[in-house]
């Protein structure tokens, strides 16, 4: 590896196994010293062992994201074990699934607290150290396309990931002015233990067997997705903020919400009800 990242130091959230995991070896192999988070010992500690066996440094830190004490606590490690914050990847997430006219309160608070506010206190609390050390910083957050795409049984997922969207947006516009860049990146259908378990699902939501099967041929790896977390920590992905990018096998894609806008104007009047049943994409 190039060393892009040395002298730098990271956090990643729920970065015990998965996803997470592929971004902090991606990030320590480049050169940056990571704190590696996850509320289970186990896969910490072995990410920890992984990245110091080869020859780079972290150091753990079990806090459950989802509250700002423990984002607090996040953050305080980092700084405590290496003097600064450079890198923030808000990864962690877990959810519950099912239709969502069954989903309990438990259901939707459970979800919400890990992927959207987990994310929104990461980030805000790595934000003021960047800010108040005065050295710039990127902030990393993951959204999903699924958002948009709505997958059967997966609301309180697409709720956080479309929140977390509305954040990075947000934060990208108020952070520049402390050299602060904020992207987010959507991965792909990746392979990983959660979503392995929703396309074993899928039969029973009715889904054909050959749908199954086509959708797992797709899967990519955790580590095909990782440089996106490397490239926006660099000095030249730095530049963008604002901006979800998706990395595949076959490109990288810049990522929005689809829209569509219709050339009809309103009478001289101004719109009225006839005049939007007429215009609106979908609808003439």
């Amino acid at each position: 590896m190039t060393g892009r990242l040395d002298g730098q130091v990271a956090i990643v959230t729920g970065s015990g196994r998965g996803l997470g995991r592929a971004y902090a070896l991606a990030l320590a192999a480049e050169g940056a010293q990571l704190v590696i988070n996850d509320r289970d010992r186990e896969p910490t500690d072995s990410v920890v062992a992984e990245i110091t066996a080869a020859g780079g440094t972290a150091t753990p830190c079990y806090e459950p994201v989802g509250d700002q004490s423990a984002a607090k606590a996040l953050v305080a490690a980092a700084l405590d074990a290496f003097g600064q914050l450079d890198i923030m990847v808000t990864n962690a997430g877990a959810d519950r699934r099912g239709p969502v006219l069954d989903l309990t309160p438990d259901d939707w608070e459970f979800t919400l607290k890990t992927h959207l506010f987990g994310s929104i206190y990461s980030s805000v609390e790595a934000g003021k150290a960047m800010r108040d050390a005065g050295r710039g910083g990127a902030i990393i957050n993951i959204t999903s396309d699924a958002f948009y795409g709505a997958p059967a049984s997966l609301a309180p997922y697409c709720v956080s990931k479309g929140g977390i969207y509305g954040l990075m947006l947000i934060l990208a516009v108020e952070l520049a002015p402390f050299g602060i860049s904020v992207n987010a990146i959507a991965p792909p259908a990746t392979r990983t233990g959660p979503l392995l378990a929703y396309v074993d699902s899928l039969p029973g939501l009715g889904m054909p067997d050959e749908y199954v099967e086509g959708f797992k041929s797709i899967l990519q790896e955790p580590e095909d997705v990782a440089p996106l977390a490397v490239f926006f920590a660099t000095p030249e992905g730095r530049k963008l903020s604002g901006t979800v990018l998706s990395l595949t096998r076959d490109g990288v894609t810049l990522l929005r919400p689809p829209s569509q806008s219709s050339p009809a104007a309103p009478g001289a009047g101004g719109w009225t009800v006839d005049d939007l049943i007429a215009a609106v994409p979908g609808l003439s």
